[in-house]
């Protein structure tokens, strides 16, 4: 009953320090070409958002804003959720579009009855010349 008691804590402990969302971007390519012949990429993103599972109940999942939070007792583990942390990430960095994205699901089982699931996405973020033509004359023209 003791070793099962300190395996509970330890499980629950585990859960609390690792249910966040991350969102990953770099820009540092190492001047290799990945974009496509016509458009030039701007960031290469990774999106993850874990979740731990009892009996296939959602117990504490990542926050789908991606704001390093995480959730109680909310299934946030969606393709929706990760697919718009990922384009919301490449926006940032400025790419006019996301291609080559990737996402996959996966569960790993902790105990019989408690399990962890994590949807990741990547993707790399391009730009054509024209977008980034527009995009400098905009803030150009926004200047004082």
């Amino acid at each position: 009953m003791k070793k099962t008691f300190i395996l509970a804590a330890a499980c629950f402990a585990a859960m609390i320090f690792s249910g966040c969302t991350t969102v990953e971007s770099t820009q540092v390519f190492n001047r290799m070409g990945l974009g496509t012949p016509n458009e030039k990429a701007v960031c290469q993103t990774y999106v993850e958002i874990p979740g731990y599972f009892f009996f296939g109940l959602p117990i504490i999942t990542g926050s789908p804003a991606g704001d390093g939070e995480w959730s109680l007792f909310r299934y946030n583990l969606t393709t929706t959720n990760v697919v718009h942390l990922l384009t919301k990430e490449a926006k940032e960095r400025r790419a006019a579009r996301v291609v080559n994205v990737q996402v996959t699901t996966t569960e790993t089982f902790i105990l019989p009855f408690l399990s962890k699931r994590t949807i990741q996405a990547s993707g790399t973020g391009v730009r054509s010349r024209d977008a980034a033509v527009d995009q400098a004359q905009r803030e150009y023209d926004s200047q004082p």
